[in-house]
């Protein structure tokens, strides 16, 4: 099924039904993949709405949370490009692989932005910026980078299921690559338009 289209799949069907004698169903481990990847999208799709609501409610404004889900199209960008990169397809080992390195690029933008709104209480806008890069670049260059060196050894095994994990890994490295860019330097800058418009 590598070259599955829904198009010919639709044809299949609209020519047998016109016989009017015969039915037509499509089974197998690829079409429930398919559908599983539709629920993985829902669910995902309704992680994100419920994680904007707990983060309006902590850091108590409607727009910050928006700067924090947007690290998951960041590291979802990182992700496709490293799978496509290597060759893999989208499946759902690699969807799966998505979701878990959303959780991670999210935890670390949430942890930067924490940090600056403490801050930038008692300091102007850049230094408290600058503060919590300081004290936040370790802990986040840590998290990513004992993930992805956690990860590499399945890139290189060749036992029993490491084709199927192979496009998991690609997915969260490819992922926490682009992400942690994106919490160490996007989100501040992002940060501090926001913060610098509300307050002028």
């Amino acid at each position: 099924m590598e070259n599955y289209s829904p198009t010919i799949v639709k044809k299949i069907k609209d020519t047998i039904l016109e016989d009017g004698q015969f039915t037509v169903h499509f089974s197998g481990q690829f079409f429930e993949n398919q559908t599983l990847i539709k629920e993985l999208n829902v669910i995902l799709g309704i992680a994100i709405i419920m994680l904007y609501l707990i983060l309006a409610a902590q850091f108590e404004s409607l727009v910050q949370p928006f700067i924090v889900i947007l690290t998951v199209p960041i590291g979802s960008v990182g992700a496709f490009f490293l799978l496509y990169w290597m060759g893999q397809s989208i499946n759902l080992v690699s969807i799966i692989g998505i979701i878990a390195m959303s959780g991670i690029v999210v935890n670390d933008a949430i942890l930067k932005i924490d940090m600056m709104n403490q801050l930038v209480k008692n300091n102007d806008l850049v230094t408290a910026i600058h503060e919590a890069g300081n004290r936040r670049l370790k802990p986040i260059i840590m998290t990513s980078l004992t993930t992805i060196l956690a990860l590499i050894p399945i890139l290189f095994s060749v036992g029993l299921g490491a084709e199927l994990q192979r496009p998991l890994a690609y997915a969260i490295i490819g992922g926490l690559l682009l992400g942690t860019f994106a919490s160490l330097y996007f989100i501040p800058v992002l940060y501090y338009f926001i913060t610098k418009n509300k307050n002028s």
